[in-house]
Parts: structure tokens; C-alpha cells; sequence
């Protein structure tokens, strides 16, 4: 990906001569050095031109955008087109497939070029600014007749409110996201459909003739709508624009290049990043998490294998790159903060293309699990001096 290219990009910086005289007699030693970074940007280039034509999908897009930003940098425009053109087909396709896709499909291929649009602007490349564009505009229709289509369903049972409320909050994620990269008309176009359907469920909440179960769910879409205008305030604030003109500043610098091991679900490996763990609570479970010490106990010492440190506190939003929101099963969710310059950075990248939540759709709010009815149970979070993210 681009942090590979990066490597070139500082080997190139470093040799370069310090004085008019250093630069006479170490000029074929850098022409060497830059005909050798050509070759493997080139030897890149090709590798991703197999990926994007034997897979589907839009793995092969962060390549080409860190292939098409080397290339700039190091100045071979032949590289950079043949990549941008390679990148745009890309795009065109996954967003053409996720149109038919399920509303799974569709909303991981959406989330991805939102992320997609952040990394092409902060890298200055606007050749795929077009396709982008046409990408989420033909996405985001898609994703609001399917989601519309979901919150129709009759609600006869309790347990199937817990699923409409879900539904509802990704049509408020959809409008964040949709503010993200200012597309003001179909965020305000999601805006009137969320405020129709909240006001909907508010009045079917109300007849829900148990009690306990009736405050518990007029309770939750109060909240709903409380993270729904938090995520919508912060888009506005950290926008595609925004961003890249504070990524441009000079002295920002791209997150460091680590070699990193495998991230898996398992609190035990991922040292540097923080996880919280959520766990829908059964309904004997109080508040003071009553039923907790069978789950707990197993947990905690996953945390502490791994070089962390177990906390009721939440994890800290300074240095966030992303997180990554992870169904471990049907009762137990886990968001995995990843901070700028951990070894967690690539993998977690790599391997959470399906829910990952930019940090700049968190600032001041933080990530809620994607099921409104988890409750956080344990933060395991680094020990302070070992991660970037650390407050």
C-alpha cells in the first residue's frame, strides 16, 4: 500500500546531496537509487494491475492510490496515469456491483470509498475525484430505498425492535457519512427520512403495552437521535475539505511504516491497539453487572497477555486513525481503536474494510457499538508509553 511506497519516497530523501559538490560526486550513486525505485514502483504497479483484474472489490484501490502518490512524488507521470486509470475502473466496478448487492455489501463498498475519497484528497490525488463522486452518488440512493425498505417491516415482536433501531442508526451513520464528503443534498434528502421514521417508531414505541419494554425502547431512540446529531455535527466539522487543508499544513506527516503481526479477533493481539468490549446484558443482568464474573475473569486476563491493561475508562480518541467494529457473535461486539503509527495500522486496515468508523466521524462523540443494545463491559487498553493513542 502507500506506506510501502513511503519507504521509497524517504530512501530517495536520504540520498539526496547536501552541498553543490556532494551533489557532482554522488549523482550516478542517486540516478541508480532512482532508476532502482522506478523498477519496483513499476514491479508494484503490475502486482496491483493482477489484483484489481483476478479480484473483486476494492482491496486494490489503497494500492494504486499509494502507487499513484509515489509516482507523483518521485516523478513518473507514465506510473501515476497508467495507475489512476487502473484505480478509476476500480471504482466503477465495485460501485456498479454494490448497486445490485445486498444492504451489507453495499454499505461496506459505500463505507470504503468514503475512506477511499479521504485517502485520494489528503494524497492530492484528484484525477479520481470524479469517479468518487459518481461512486457514492449512485450508492447512497441505494443504500436509503434498502434501509427504508428494512424499517417498513411489522415490529410484532420486543426482540425485533432492537433490530429496527439498528436500521435506524444506520440511516443516521449514512447521513454522517454522506456530510463527510459534503454532499449536502443527500445528507439533508436522509436527514427528512430519519426525523419521518424516528417520529414513527417514537409513536409505535409508546403503544408497546409491557412497561420495562416500552421506556427501555421511547429511552433508546431518544439516544439514538442524541449519537445521530453528535456524528452529524463532527462530519460537518472534519469534511473531506477540512481535512485534507489540515493534512497540507506543513510539518503533517504520514503515519510511520511498521512490519506488524497478524490482528486477530482476540483481546491478545493487538498490543497497541484498544478495544472495548460490548455484551448484550440479559435481563437479570442489573446494573452494577450482576452475571458478569463468568466473562469477565476470561476477558481480563486476555488484556493482560497482551500487554495491556484492563479499565473502565473508554479508550482515548488522541492519535485515532479508525475503528473497527467487530461481531464477535450474536450477544458480544468489540471496537478496535487503531492509533497513527502502530503496527495495527496496516493489518487492522487491511482486514476491517467491512465496519471501520474514520476518526474523523468520532471526534468528541466516540464509536457506539453497531448494536444499540450492547452495553460496554471492559476497556482493554494500552499501558501509557506504549501506544500513540495513549492520552
Amino acid at each position: 500500500m502507500a506506506a510501502q511506497n513511503f519507504r521509497i519516497v524517504l530512501a530517495l530523501t536520504l540520498l539526496l546531496p547536501a552541498s553543490p559538490i556532494a551533489a557532482q560526486m554522488s549523482q550516478p550513486a542517486t540516478q541508480v537509487a532512482q532508476a532502482q525505485s522506478a523498477r519496483e514502483l513499476r514491479a508494484s504497479l503490475d502486482s496491483a494491475k493482477r489484483q484489481a483484474a483476478e479480484t473483486k472489490g476494492l482491496d486494490a484501490a489503497y494500492e494504486l492510490i499509494g502507487i499513484v502518490d509515489a509516482a507523483q512524488t518521485t516523478k513518473l507521470p507514465d506510473v501515476a496515469a497508467d495507475a489512476l486509470n487502473i484505480l478509476n475502473g476500480v471504482l466503477e466496478r465495485a460501485a456498479q456491483a454494490a448497486v445490485n448487492a445486498p444492504v451489507e455489501d453495499a454499505q461496506d463498498i459505500l463505507d470504503q470509498l468514503v475512506d477511499l475519497s479521504f485517502f485520494a484528497r489528503t494524497s492530492n490525488i484528484t484525477g479520481a475525484d470524479a469517479v468518487l463522486q459518481k461512486s457514492l452518488r449512485a450508492l447512497f440512493p441505494k443504500m436509503i430505498s434498502d434501509i427504508r425498505i428494512s424499517l417498513t417491516k411489522p415490529i410484532s415482536q420486543p426482540e425485533q425492535w432492537s433490530s429496527s433501531l439498528v436500521t435506524l442508526s444506520m440511516l443516521g451513520e449514512l447521513q454522517a457519512a454522506a456530510t463527510l464528503v459534503m454532499m449536502d443534498d443527500i445528507a439533508a434528502s436522509i436527514a427528512q427520512i430519519y426525523d419521518s421514521e424516528a417520529s414513527r417508531l417514537g409513536g409505535l414505541a409508546t403503544q408497546i403495552a409491557d412497561t420495562a419494554q416500552r421506556e427501555k425502547t421511547v429511552a433508546d431512540l431518544i439516544d439514538g437521535r442524541k449519537i445521530r446529531a453528535e456524528q452529524v455535527g463532527d462530519a460537518r466539522k472534519n469534511n473531506l475539505t477540512t481535512v485534507a487543508a489540515e493534512m497540507a499544513k506543513p510539518g503533517r506527516k504520514q503515519p510511520k511504516d511498521e512490519e506488524s503481526a497478524e490482528a486477530s479477533a482476540d483481546l491478545s493481539d493487538s498490543s497497541q491497539a484498544c478495544t472495548e468490549v460490548g455484551m448484550i446484558a440479559p435481563p437479570s443482568m442489573s446494573s452494577n453487572w450482576d452475571g458478569l464474573q463468568d466473562i469477565l475473569p476470561k476477558l481480563e486476563e486476555e488484556c493482560v497477555l497482551s500487554g495491556r491493561t484492563p479499565t473502565e475508562n473508554r479508550c482515548p480518541g488522541r492519535n485515532l486513525t479508525f475503528v473497527c467494529r467487530e461481531l464477535t457473535n450474536e450477544s458480544t461486539e468489540r471496537l478496535i481503536y487503531v492509533y497513527e503509527g502502530t503496527p495495527e495500522e496496516r493489518t487492522m486496515r487491511e482486514k476491517c474494510k467491512g465496519d471501520r468508523l474514520a476518526a474523523l466521524q468520532l471526534t468528541g462523540v466516540g464509536a457506539v457499538f453497531k448494536n444499540t443494545a450492547m452495553r460496554r463491559i471492559l476497556t482493554c487498553a494500552p499501558i501509557a508509553g506504549t501506544s500513540r493513542g495513549r492520552d
